[in-house]
């Protein structure tokens, strides 16, 4: 009785979080389409294309890919809360989460850190640095990697738990 309230429990509550996730990721995707976008986009369109106002759009695009990468990490946490509100709680769906978000988050950090300000540098749209030191980016990246480290301590511990249950 107790292990069907709890199943129950952390079911309702994963369709809830599931749900807040969806929610904050439409969200956000529409926050950095207007934010990215927006601006750049009629600045195209009222310079009549000009290469000044292309390569600001392109500057956009650059800046916008660390920031895709995040929302898709956020998309695989919820398709883990999904699965959680099916009922499969153990390991594959954790690990799996684990493994692509922890990758997700360092590539997001690695970009954002290491790529779009030489991108945008060369496009001639910043202001003049080739990486770009973001502590918050650092510390996503940092969390990324410790995510891949869990997710294979996970991935062992239940390889041990399954190799403990064929013996007994």
């Amino acid at each position: 009785m107790v292990k069907k309230t709890v199943s129950a429990t952390v079911r309702q509550r994963s369709e809830r979080v599931r749900t807040a996730v969806s929610v904050l990721w439409a969200i956000c995707w529409l926050l950095v389409i207007a934010e990215r976008f927006s601006a750049a986009t009629i600045r195209l369109f009222a310079d009549d294309f000009a290469a000044a106002a292309l390569r600001h759009l392109l500057c956009e695009f650059a800046a916008a890919t660390p920031e895709a990468l995040l929302l898709w990490a956020l998309w695989r946490m919820r398709a883990t809360l999904d699965a959680f509100a099916r009922g499969e709680w153990f390991a594959a769906p954790i690990t799996r989460m684990l493994d692509q978000v922890g990758v997700l988050l360092a590539c997001g950090a690695a970009l954002r850190i290491l790529i779009v300000p030489g991108a945008c540098r060369l496009l001639g749209e910043s202001s003049g640095y080739w990486i770009a030191f973001d502590a918050a980016a650092l510390v996503l990246g940092a969390i990324g990697l410790a995510l891949k480290a869990i997710a294979g301590v996970l991935r062992a511990a239940s390889a041990i738990q399954s190799e403990l249950d064929e013996i007994f």
